[in-house]
């Protein structure tokens, strides 16, 4: 029967300070177990009947966060297991996480009896399976240790089936992986670049996490669906399609031209139905070369308000220079550039422009200016819905 694992695996220093410990114990106490990724268990082992359903809903819970931090406390021990592991304190959102996967996957997925329940062990086992000697002598040994206490970050969740990598969601690049493109070094590379970048202050995976949708006994994606059924105004702004010096100029997290446009083609269409509206302020192309404005336009949904930009050219939309929206006991003046605004203008303001390379004078939301930055790097390369909006200045 085919078996399936959902886990965080350790990288970077962090790996290989775990997999030193884990050879130093085998050696001085002469185990032979096999040498295993460091890792923590999120869901499993479990089976299965509808593994198409499982990649989807693994999927789509991951994409409703951004990364996770957790806490490494430590040793520990499981006294009637004979287990010895590495105390993991998680952050409030990975314990979230955690709940809401195994919330999930319970209508059709066998799980084990603690994945049942709500308090859960976080850890990383170092050794398993002992006999009372060793279990007690290892015990003592990394009890007389100073042990590994540090903070990290959840960059990639993966999804096993029978001991092999079925998906991996990275939560940098905000996309799934198939098991080729997990493994592939300069992928993953890429991904530690960006990682480097968050550390910086220079990376910005969104300046908000979408709402969260309390997950049902139906699947995540029917849930979705339902949300959608009404019409709803969002904003957005600067997508630049085909213009391939964005990815670094703004350090943006795609793979090149090609994974951009799709991705940010596939969110709009994903968050965007043709009952909504839109209101897109400015420079949705770009690039010698690239295709029109009008060609992109006509690959996404919804009724848009075009807010012209400083690269926007067409002979068929009508574009605007500004515009007021007037929504839930708000005024909203949306443009383009932020010194557009007039000065005498003293409600709430929507610009682009900026993207994220300012992120102290313009930032997602700036109360004490009444200024909203609705970049596509801010929030999370798709368009926000102006129920969010409200929620965060009010």
């Amino acid at each position: 029967m085919t078996h399936y694992l959902i886990e965080f695996r350790f990288h970077g220093y962090a790996k290989y300070k775990i997999k030193m410990w884990v050879d130093e114990v085998n050696q001085r106490f002469g185990l032979k177990s096999k040498r295993a990724i460091p890792h923590i268990t999120l869901a499993g082992p479990f089976t299965t009947d509808d593994e198409t359903r499982l990649i989807r809903d693994f999927n789509l819970l991951c994409s409703n966060y951004s990364l996770i931090d957790f806490k490494v406390n430590g040793f520990g021990a499981f006294e009637d297991a004979k287990v010895i592991f590495l105390d993991i304190t998680p952050s409030q959102v990975l314990e979230e996480f955690r709940w809401n996967l195994a919330q999930m996957l319970k209508p059709y997925c066998n799980l084990n009896k603690y994945d049942y329940e709500r308090k859960y062990e976080f850890h990383s086992t170092i050794a398993m399976k002992l006999p009372d000697d060793k279990f007690e002598g290892i015990k003592l040994f990394v009890a007389g240790k100073d042990g590994l206490k540090f903070k990290h970050i959840m960059v990639r969740a993966t999804l096993v089936k029978d001991q092999l990598i079925l998906r991996e969601y990275d939560f940098l690049l905000r996309r799934p992986l198939g098991r080729k493109l997990a493994l592939d070094g300069e992928i993953y590379t890429h991904t530690l670049n960006l990682l480097n970048a968050y550390f910086e202050g220079s990376y910005n995976p969104g300046e908000y996490l979408s709402e969260r949708i309390e997950i049902p006994k139906k699947s995540m994606i029917d849930n979705i669906k339902s949300v959608f059924k009404r019409s709803r105004i969002f904003v957005t702004s600067d997508f630049h399609l085909d213009h391939t010096n964005i990815i670094k100029y703004c350090r943006r997290p795609f793979l090149d031209t090609a994974d951009m446009n799709k991705t940010l083609v596939q969110n709009w269409n994903n968050t965007i139905n043709n009952k909504d509206t839109v209101y897109f302020l400015g420079d949705l192309a770009y690039g010698r070369g690239g295709r029109s404005t009008d060609y992109w336009l006509k690959q996404l949904n919804g009724n848009i308000f075009f807010i012209k930009g400083n690269h926007d050219e067409s002979n068929e939309i009508k574009f605007h220079d500004n515009f007021i929206l007037e929504y839930v006991n708000h005024k909203f003046f949306l443009t383009h550039r932020p010194e557009n605004v007039p000065s005498k203008w003293n409600d709430w303001a929507i610009c682009g422009h900026n993207h994220n390379n300012n992120l102290r004078e313009y930032p997602f939301i700036d109360k004490e200016n009444k200024r909203i930055n609705i970049s596509v790097e801010l929030t999370k390369y798709k368009p926000v819905d102006m129920d969010f909006i409200i929620k965060q200045i009010n």
